[in-house]
């Protein structure tokens, strides 16, 4: 049998180690220049929420409370959710949208 040494490991998945701009579990700056991202206990607050994993609520967390920072309204996101989640998706639910912008603080920028 042949085994093949990497030396740079990196080198192997450079796909999977890039950082890719816009991933919900980096944090985006906003037009000042600042940062923000939901905290952790949040995700899982909403996966226990929607019945979903943890992992496939990121997204949809992450997408709600930048669309409300940039201004957009509880009816605006829920109508963006369900466009891309489907009407009967549990994260594009008017109930979530607006449970998302409370525990994220409900600011905008």
């Amino acid at each position: 049998m042949t085994r093949l040494l990497i030396t740079d490991p990196g080198a192997a998945h450079p796909a999977k180690n890039a950082a890719a701009p816009g991933l919900p579990t980096q944090p985006l700056a906003d037009q000042n220049g600042e940062t923000h991202m939901v905290a952790q206990a949040i995700y899982h607050q909403a996966a226990r929420r929607t019945g979903y994993r943890y992992e496939l609520v990121i997204a949809p967390v992450e997408i709600i409370a930048r669309r409300h920072r940039e201004g957009q309204s509880v009816a605006q996101i829920t109508r963006y959710m369900q466009s891309q989640l489907g009407p009967d998706h549990q994260a594009a639910a008017r109930n979530f949208v607006e449970w998302v912008i409370a525990v994220t603080g409900g600011e905008r920028r």
